[in-house]
């Protein structure tokens, strides 16, 4: 099953410098110039083309709608899924809810660093984070009864590495609030 990402709020979070970076990495090349940015452009194994727009600009009514085309060319030509390829190109996502368990608690007072597997952007991932208080207190429970764990906070991505920065109403998850 092939997903196509079309959350307008996602999509305008990617930064054009890190766009052309990823296809700069993945062997695409500028092949002319539109206004003030660039065509990329790519050939796979079997001749299939795509063209990505990257404009210097994120300020434009339609960007979220270019960013999709670009998706969905990126998709074709690497045939990779536009979730994998998102999760490459996220470098922050404001006011997030994150979902999952606590890995590792590194310290034992508060504040201390917390590592939870939580997914972003439809993919399983490891994100830092630093509690203190009772919100460390409830992570420490969570961390012993493996129970789930929920909280709101700004998505950075550094180095490879998810950090949610400015974590907020954490809390332990029920069962049923798992399965929605």
């Amino acid at each position: 099953m092939k997903v196509t990402v079309r959350d307008s709020h996602i999509l305008k979070t990617i930064e054009p410098n890190v766009l052309e970076k990823y296809l700069q990495i993945n062997g695409w090349h500028k092949a002319r110039q539109f206004y003030d940015g660039f065509i990329w452009s790519k050939k796979n194994s079997v001749s299939q083309e795509g063209e990505v727009l990257v404009s210097p600009h994120q300020d434009f009514d339609d960007f979220a709608e270019v960013m999709c085309r670009n998706l969905k060319a990126i998709e074709v030509v690497e045939n990779r899924s536009q979730l994998d390829i998102l999760s490459d190109l996220i470098t922050v996502l404001p006011n997030v809810a994150i979902s999952g368990w606590i890995n590792k608690v590194h310290g034992a007072e508060s504040p201390a660093k917390i590592t939870l597997m939580g997914f972003v952007v439809g993919k399983l991932r490891k994100i830092n984070l630093e509690l203190s208080g009772s919100d460390y207190q409830l992570a420490l429970k969570a961390y012993e009864a493996r129970s789930p764990v929920t909280c709101f906070g700004d998505l950075i991505k550094e180095n490879d590495c998810f950090v949610l920065q400015n974590p907020r109403d954490f809390a332990l998850l029920t069962e049923a609030e798992l399965i929605k």
